[in-house]
């Protein structure tokens, strides 16, 4: 094979060509096509994220029914083991303020485990609190005289 051999064209090669031109005709024209969105591609976006969010709707609104109307004893037992989390939270944010005058490595340390423990304490009273309050919102809001 010689040095002058690549400016001899050949079958294979004009085929490698042919093949590498099309891929990246198909490409572009691909990524040109996904620029624009066409007006039945908008109308199936915007159907899509409706169906979504009225599934998540009726989810949340299932799941605050069920919370909010269960007072048995287990409920209340829960209800109570989240209002120790709740006050235990608190008491402790207190008291890292109290001792950041008088210690504060161990206030540094106390606020250190209040970080670390807040999503913890953020869905216990998501989890327990809200459903709660969004029925009280519903009820008030379908028994207010118009």
């Amino acid at each position: 094979m010689a040095w002058y051999d690549i400016f001899s064209s050949s079958v294979k090669t004009a085929e490698n060509a042919t093949q590498v031109i099309e891929t990246i005709t198909t490409g572009v024209s691909a990524g040109i096509d996904k620029l624009w969105y066409t007006d039945e591609e908008k109308e199936d976006t915007i159907n899509r994220r409706i169906e979504y969010r009225q599934k998540a709707s009726e989810t949340m609104l299932e799941f605050v029914k069920a919370f909010a109307s269960e007072n048995s004893e287990q409920s209340k037992a829960r209800r109570e083991i989240a209002m120790m989390v709740i006050k235990s939270y608190f008491a402790m944010i207190f008291l890292a303020i109290a001792t950041a005058g008088i210690a504060p490595e161990i206030s540094t340390l106390i606020f250190s485990v209040i970080k670390e423990i807040f999503w913890l304490v953020s869905m216990v009273a998501g989890t327990y609190f809200i459903p709660h309050q969004l029925s009280k919102i519903v009820d008030f809001r379908s028994t207010k005289p118009e």
